[in-house]
């Protein structure tokens, strides 16, 4: 079965901090290890990095540009 990854599920792998990191890894680990295609749309990718540019102060990640480009870019991977 083929599973599309949401934003919250990017925003929570991104951020080790969150109180859902473990929940969200183990969750796409388990899907990996049952041999389940993982997609992530162009819009979350979007949503995503908006959310991990954002200041932590207003709800975001407060990554800079380039590592929110480098986080995307392995979601891509």
């Amino acid at each position: 079965m083929a599973w599309l990854v949401d934003t919250s599920v990017l925003g929570r792998l991104a951020n080790v901090a969150d109180a859902l990191y473990p929940v969200a890894t183990r969750a796409v680990l388990e899907l990996h290890r049952r041999g389940e295609v993982l997609h992530v749309a162009p819009q979350n990718l979007i949503e995503f990095r908006n959310v991990a540019t954002r200041p932590v102060a207003v709800n975001g990640l407060g990554l800079s540009v380039p590592d929110a480009e480098a986080k995307a870019a392995a979601f891509e991977a």
